[in-house]
């Protein structure tokens, strides 16, 4: 009679595994097992989700955050033009300083608005915004529309304002395709600068006075100064 086979000894320990995993899946260890390949998917899924809705969260902070910085600098640049030459450190060249009177009237704030909104876009885009690489906010606002010099008139602000999207990098629950959070961020700031108020009103003032609409505009004003003087005599 001849040795054993390999095959015969690797067939034996496989019917013993076998018959062992059966008494295991009989007894409360068996029953164990079977709720973990049940339990810990789902766990993970879980916990998967969470990780990326923190992350989601995470950047949206770090872009509000941006948002609201770069609404505040460009309201800054809107009352001082110098301000760029200025925050360098040194002592600007007089040749560099640009006072720009009446730049509220001529010329806009196109300046501004570019500089701003390419800031905004160069920001949101940089690899540091997200814990993942492949998790990144896809800006969707086009870049010269993000920020914007609003003029009403008596006051004026600075706007800035974004729309972008987040994609998490795997599928859940059987889904099409993955989830795509949309995301909407704004910040509107005052542009607070009296000066170059009081020399608008002072040139349209000059412009005006010596003419009919002038005169009529002089004269209601005094009609509303007589009027509040009485007022306040009462």
């Amino acid at each position: 009679m001849g040795r054993p086979s390999t095959d015969y000894f690797e067939g034996m320990i496989n019917m013993i595994g076998r018959e062992k995993f059966k008494q295991k899946l009989n007894s409360e260890n068996g029953s164990t097992i079977i709720e973990a390949t049940f339990v810990f998917p789902i766990m993970f899924i879980i916990l998967f989700f969470l990780i990326f809705m923190g992350n989601a969260f995470y950047m949206k902070a770090k872009v509000e955050a941006v948002v609201a910085e770069s609404a505040i600098e460009g309201a800054s640049y809107c009352t001082d033009p110098n301000l760029e030459a200025i925050k360098s450190g040194t002592t600007p060249n007089l040749k560099t300083l640009e006072t720009k009177p009446y730049r509220y009237i001529f010329g806009g704030m196109s300046e501004v608005e570019n500089k701003i909104s390419s800031d905004v876009a160069t920001k949101i885009k940089s690899s540091d915004m997200s814990l993942f690489k492949n998790m990144s906010p896809v800006l969707t606002t086009p870049t010269g529309q993000i920020a914007k010099y609003n003029s009403n008139v008596l006051y004026s602000t600075f706007t800035v304002q974004v729309e972008y999207t987040i994609k998490f990098p795997i599928k859940y629950f059987g889904a099409s395709s993955p989830t795509i959070l949309k995301i909407n961020s704004r910040s509107e700031v005052p542009v607070d600068d009296t000066a170059e108020f009081i020399r608008n009103t002072d040139m349209v003032i000059d412009i005006f006075s010596g003419t009919k609409v002038g005169q009529k505009i002089s004269d209601v004003f005094g009609k509303i100064n007589d009027f509040i003087s009485n007022f306040a005599k009462k």
